[in-house]
């Protein structure tokens, strides 16, 4: 029974993969990411039996994901059924991505544009570089730990959240300058995001480097699955975990600097196999999830829907709200994975399976439906008619989700919300800057 659960799990997954990516759905990505932190490593969990948790609890953990994905993709297609999807695929970027080499910025506007998002990731660089000068006296003195203490201590004063802010709204130039070979740019551009990745530790900074580069294999005229295709795909998600669980160890070293002036080749690929293979880091999420279920969420602040609750009101600062904003969830979460209820500081993310459980226990397989909505929406918002502005909205997005899909679902929101009103704003000026 298990492995039979665990097989259903696994395929279910694999067909919301391939139904979103036939339908050019930028949700791929989530699914995607649920398939390598979720459904491939808990069937080879249960197949091989290396968990500490018993039979009955993955049983459970892989019918509660078997219940949420056909209830997300029953919604999608009936969803797509009432609103006549193919009438929002004509605008997607199959036919835009096509021959992107050949494809110019039309007119002065979109070059403009494109210039000023290019300026915008510097700024967000710059920034970071003074907030590092200013309160560590150096790069050499910079690590994921120091800024994330700084960070908290600051609040709303720390430039750094203002900082990310923007570079995730202007990362998405990559692809852009990708797209219309503009080469020195866009080298500048690439070294620029990954030096902001190396030196602030942060893993979730290297998703638009990733996602810019997947992009044009997603959005491209042939949607046939083939064994090489999937094959090109599998060795791309094998990169890019390899790559994140990279950055993980320059928390471990401490920092850029000490990491790469003890680099070792074959001792940093040692490390980061072993983590790999012992469902250390993101991998290991999925046991968080596990306890949940095992505990039956009996901890304070679960089975109250806080996560969706907070989304209601993300516009709303928590100091502003009257009590009407739940506390950080994912704080919750991390308290009760640590035992510790006092915590105020320590979060965790179970993987997105694990948040809507946490929401709200079994029912929260209906939140299948909200997801499928939610998707659904973001694939009419995110194709815009102007091509610059549509792509710096799929990388920003392609990020999301792959947040989302690690379960951090409010902070991926967050970064949503704040990017698009960062977009949209720039393009408001620049296009009255035209006109001028």
């Amino acid at each position: 029974m298990n492995t039979l659960t665990a097989t259903a799990q696994l395929i279910s997954i694999i067909l919301n993969c391939v139904y979103e990516y036939k339908n050019k759905s930028l949700s791929v990505f989530l699914w995607a990411v649920l398939l390598v932190m979720f459904g491939i490593p808990h069937f080879i969990s249960v197949v091989f039996s290396i968990t500490e948790y018993s039979e009955d609890i993955l049983i459970k953990a892989s019918f509660f994901v078997l219940l949420f994905n056909t209830m997300y993709i029953i919604s999608k297609i009936v969803i797509r059924s009432i609103f006549n999807y193919s009438y929002i695929n004509k605008y997607t970027s199959v036919k835009k991505l096509k021959n992107p080499k050949k494809v110019e910025p039309s007119g002065k506007k979109d070059r403009f544009l494109m210039n000023v998002f290019f300026i915008q990731l510097g700024l967000s660089f710059f920034i970071l570089m003074v907030f590092i000068f200013r309160n560590l006296g150096g790069i050499s003195q910079a690590s994921w730990g120091r800024l994330y203490t700084l960070n908290t201590e600051l609040g709303f004063r720390s430039a750094i959240r203002y900082s990310n802010l923007i570079f995730f709204a202007s990362a998405g130039v990559i692809l852009v300058l990708k797209d219309y070979s503009k080469r020195v740019k866009f080298l500048l551009a690439l070294i620029i995001a990954l030096l902001y990745s190396f030196i602030t530790g942060n893993r979730i900074t290297i998703l638009p480097v990733l996602v810019a580069f997947i992009i044009p294999f997603i959005y491209n005229e042939n949607s046939r699955i083939t064994m090489k295709k999937a094959l090109f795909f599998s060795i791309l998600g094998f990169l890019a975990v390899y790559l994140v669980y990279g950055l993980r160890l320059l928390r471990i070293y401490g920092g850029m600097y000490n990491f790469f002036i003890n680099f070792n080749l074959g001792q940093v690929n040692a490390q980061i196999l072993d983590m790999m293979m012992n469902g250390d880091g993101e991998l290991g999420l999925r046991k968080v999830f596990y306890y949940f279920i095992d505990m039956n969420n009996q901890f304070p602040n679960f089975n109250s829907a806080h996560t969706y609750i907070r989304l209601l009101l993300i516009a709303v600062p928590t100091s502003l709200s009257f009590g009407l904003k739940p506390p950080d969830f994912a704080i919750s979460m991390g308290s009760a994975w640590l035992g510790n209820f006092s915590n105020t500081a320590y979060s965790t993310h179970p993987t997105l399976y694990g948040d809507v459980f946490a929401n709200l226990w079994w029912f929260g397989i209906l939140l299948a439906v909200f997801w499928a909505i939610v998707t659904y929406l973001i694939d009419i918002y995110v194709n815009r008619k102007n091509n610059v502005i549509r792509k710096m909205l799929l990388v920003l997005f392609g990020s999301v989700y792959i947040i989302i899909g690690r379960g951090s679902v409010y902070n991926a929101f967050f970064i949503g919300y704040s990017g698009s009103i960062i977009i949209g704003l720039t393009y408001f000026v620049t296009k009255f800057k035209v006109k001028l």
